[in-house]
Formats: structure tokens, sequence, C-alpha cells
């Protein structure tokens, strides 16, 4: 049977998305008047940033004035060489830039060798930034060969910074994982330094890249064949530009981004998952037309070829496993997608009766069933709290437990409330329930206070939506039988808790679609109260505010 791949970079871009320790690095960057200073951020982060180069510098730069040497002819990045790659070619721009900082940078880092640190820079004081992290991770290294065991790794987060080095520069860092983890460079479409160097050069990138644009969209790429036809792509709309991009903007559109990822941007509902998310993160970042399907299809059969590299090399990687899951959720929210025109998802479902719409149903109860038995055995083992692998492994899994039920719980609600059963919350599976509160508890944990929505959630928040909903139609049939005060108090309820939700958009568009269960219950609660009733719900929903919530 032939396995379906799932392009996990999809999902990596998502959660690179809504981290707060981005825009402070950046902002960091821009509070720095000195060659580089340290930063402690509002999350209580401690940031190395390093100031961006003079413009004459810069334009030079962008004319062509520095290229590729060989580190040979420069003692000062020794520290990158290898067994297997002595040698390799660098910027000059880099390396001249480097050595300029002297010894004090040296000293400065490593008084952290045991602390957490960011290294950060714009422009070509990425460059900087680079150099800095490879410099620290070698001393690192050192210590940890002599037995050291209380060394902490740098990460290293560069906006807009041009490619460094040639094929060998980028093997040596693959040669040590832990170096080549650690690299975030963050590349907005319009910044003509971050694409100076592309596909038609010997430069090749390492690491993480995050495009954006100004829109919000963003996506991930980690694979040099995927990087560098992106990269191509944005420099040819950057040809005449020669402005130094200011990434503070393009920062804050990616954290009010709501991510839209749906059928109605692929087409055919059956699509291979692995092409459907190379697409997907190209259109997020206006590339897509500048690509070629020729080139697509490299990226694919790249990343097919690992992901089957990968399978043999491991029986079981809790990581992989977790990527594995990612592909039942990415059938489920492209599901999503087509409900519209159904009453939305959790109705389509629920109601599912012709041919067509069983079968779907089907395919989603399949994939609902291999999520389900994933999320169960991760919370009994407790592999979320906490994770050996560490805190930001942990993270991980908090995130994708979160999407996990934000998804698949309303469809076990639908089979609940089909089968006549009644008070799901309080028969809800132990599992759902931890991951709730393991998600609340990091909330509080977290140091990075959240951002305020200013744009209805593309999942609903609160995963037990539909519960509450049909609870409300079951308290209505109730009132309009005669049933006592206490329903109405119920229903009260009920709506205070609509307002909470729309005020603070933490649900999404689709519970007002024509055909719902939630416009159903108000279509019946309004006929019952009838015209004279007033309350803030009633006044929101009879002035139709809902059509205008988004």
């Amino acid at each position: 049977m032939r396995q379906t791949m799932f392009n996990s970079e999809v999902e990596l871009g998502k959660f690179l998305g809504s981290i707060g320790v981005i825009p402070e690095a950046y902002q960091a960057i821009s509070e720095t008047t000195l060659a580089y200073e340290l930063h402690t951020t509002p999350s209580g982060n401690t940031v190395l940033a390093f100031s961006s180069c003079s413009p004459d510098y810069t334009t030079r730069f962008l004319n062509g004035g520095f290229d590729l040497v060989p580190s040979k002819n420069f003692q000062g990045v020794d520290f990158i060489s290898t067994k297997v790659n002595s040698s390799f070619f660098i910027n000059e721009a880099a390396v001249e830039l480097f050595q300029q900082l002297g010894d004090d940078l040296k000293e400065l880092e490593n008084k952290h060798i045991n602390s957490s640190l960011i290294i950060t820079g714009s422009g070509l004081g990425g460059y900087l930034a680079i150099l800095s992290t490879l410099r620290l991770h070698h001393a690192i290294d050192v210590e940890e060969s002599n037995g050291s065991k209380k060394t902490k790794r740098p990460i290293c987060i560069t906006f807009g910074s041009p490619l460094i080095g040639d094929k060998a520069f980028k093997s040596a860092i693959d040669e040590r994982p832990q170096w080549k983890s650690s690299f975030l460079n963050v590349v907005a479409r319009k910044d003509p330094i971050a694409s100076f160097f592309s596909s038609e050069t010997r430069y090749k990138p390492f690491g993480t890249f995050l495009f954006c644009v100004e829109s919000g969209g963003h996506a991930a790429f980690e694979d040099q064949d995927s990087i560098l036809p992106v990269l191509e792509a944005m420099k040819s709309s950057n040809d005449d530009n020669s402005q130094v991009y200011d990434y503070t903007n393009v920062l804050s559109s990616i954290r009010r981004k709501v991510l839209y990822r749906g059928v109605s941007e692929l087409g055919e509902f059956n699509l291979n998952p692995l092409r459907a998310g190379i697409t997907l993160q190209l259109k997020e970042v206006d590339v897509l037309s500048d690509i070629t399907n020729d080139e697509i299809g490299k990226m694919e059969k790249k990343q097919t070829d690992m992901i089957k590299r990968k399978s043999a090399m491991s029986a079981y990687d809790p990581t992989k496993k977790l990527n594995d899951m990612k592909i039942s959720l990415t059938y489920m929210e492209w599901y999503m997608k087509t409900r519209k025109s159904e009453g939305g998802y959790y109705d389509s479902y629920k109601n599912a009766t012709s041919t067509s719409d069983i079968e779907k149903q089907q395919l989603m109860t399949k994939h609902q069933r291999i999520l389900n038995q994933y999320w169960k055995k991760v919370v009994e083992e407790k592999d979320i709290m906490p994770q050996k692998e560490g805190a930001k492994l942990r993270k991980r899994w908090l995130f994708g437990g979160t999407n996990y039920r934000r998804i698949v719980e309303p469809l076990d609600i639908a089979e609940h409330y089909k089968k006549g059963n009644t008070n799901y919350i309080k028969n809800r599976p132990d599992h759902y329930k931890l991951l709730e509160k393991w998600s609340d508890e990091d909330k509080k944990d977290s140091k990075t206070s959240e951002v305020t929505r200013h744009k209805a959630a593309s999942l609903t928040e609160d995963s037990c939506f539909w519960a509450h909903v049909e609870e409300a139609l079951i308290s209505l049939k109730d009132l309009v039988n005669g049933g006592s005060t206490e329903n109405e108090e119920k229903l009260k309820e009920f709506e205070s808790y609509m307002m909470s939700a729309i005020n603070n958009y933490s649900v999404s568009q689709d519970i007002f679609l024509e055909g719902s269960s939630l416009m159903k219950w108000w279509n019946g609660y309004k006929a019952h109260k009838g015209t004279g009733y007033a309350s803030e719900f009633a006044e929101y929903m009879n002035n139709e505010g809902y059509r205008s919530y988004q």
C-alpha cells in the first residue's frame, strides 16, 4: 500500500507565526544603538542583538561589492570547519564585519555558555548573528567534550539575512544536528537584501526559513531545494528595490493573520496532501505563479524521498508519529472548508443523508478514530507534561493537541447527541479534559501576554461549543413544552456565553451559517420569546450583527 505523505512544514509555519519570541527579537534589534547589545525582552528572554549595517555598506553589498572567499584565508572562522568539510567559501562582507568586532564579543558569548541566549540581527547584521551563534556552539561543544552538563544551546533568529556561504559551509553545519536546528531566517517578500543571492549562485541555505508577505501570509521551509526557488521568485520582484526593509509591520500582520488553508484553494478534495501542502505554502507567500510545476514536482520528490529515508531509519520516533497524525488532521481541515453550504462542519457531519455526504462522513470517521486513538494513548502515557526532550517539544505537543481537540471533539459531540444522549460535558472523555487543562496551565505559565484578538477565530476555541448549543436546544424544547424557570435561566446563561464568545472573537464565522444548529436554536428561541424580548444577544441577532462578524 502506498504511504500517504504530509508536508509538516505547513504546521511548522503556523506554529512559528504564533510565537512571540520572533517579534521580540526584532524589537531588540530596533533598540540597539551600538554594534551589539544585550537586551531582556518582556517575556524574560536574553537577546544579543546586532545593529544593522550602515546604508553605505549595504548599498555597496547590493552593488555586488562582496563575493565568496575561501575560509582558509581567514583564521577568524576556523571554528566552522570539520574533518569532512575542512574548507568552504563564505561571503567576504560577513568575515569583514565579524573581524571588526574583536575579542570583546567572544568574551560576551562565553559568559552565556550555561544560559539561554537568543542571537539576532537584520540584513547584513544577520551575518554577525549567524557567525556569533556558530562560534558559541563551538565553545559549547568544547565544554561538553570536557564533561560539562550545564551548557545551553543558543537560538539564532535573523531577519532578511542574505545567504552566507557555499555548499561546504552548509554541510559543515548540517554535520552537527544541534547546530543545524538552531537557525531561523525570517524573510519578507519585499526585502531586497534577503533574496540577493538565490538559485543562480553558489550560495546554499541552511536552517529554517519563514517567508512572509505584508498581508500576514507566511510559510516555513527547511529544504534547500524548496528555499532557493522561493528566494528566486522573491528576487525577481525586487530588482529595482534597494531600500532596507523594516519588518515591524509584517511581523504584526503575521500575529494577526488567521491562516486559511482549505479545499477551496486546492480544488479536488482527494489531493496528495504533500503536494497540496507545498502548493499552499507557495500561495501563502504569493510566489505560486512564479514557480513552475516542474520545480514543485522536484520539491515533492525531495520531501517524499526524505520522508521515506526517515521512516526506514527509525522504528518509532514520537516526533514522527505526531507528524503522521497531521495527515488525518489535514484531511479533516479540508472537509471543514467544504461544508459551508451544508450548514457547516458540525451539522453536515451530524446530519449526513446523501450517499456522497455519508461517504465523506465515513472517511472523516476513519481519520477521527486514528486521531482519537493516538491522543488517548499520548495522554495516558503522560507524554505531554512533561516531555523528556524538553519544553520546546512539550509546546509542540500542546499546540498539536489543541488543534486536534478543536477539530475532532465537535464530531464526538455530534455522535453523542445524534444517538439521543444528553449532557456531553458531564460525560466528556478524560483525554479532552486533560488536553484543555494542560493548555490552560501553559498559557498561565507563559510570560508572553496574549495578543488581543480583533478577528474571528479560524477554529472555535471552546471545543465543547456545540455541546452548549445542543443543551440550549434541549432547554428550549423543554421550555416550549411547559418547562420550568430553570430552563429560562439556562438559556439566559447560554446567551451570556454567546455574547462573551462573540466579543472575544473566540468563535468561527461558520457557527452563523444558514441551517446550523445555532441558527436553528435562535430562530426557535426568537419565536418563543416574541418580538418584545430584549437582551444584548437578542439585539445582536435581530440587528444581524453576525453578518459582519469576521
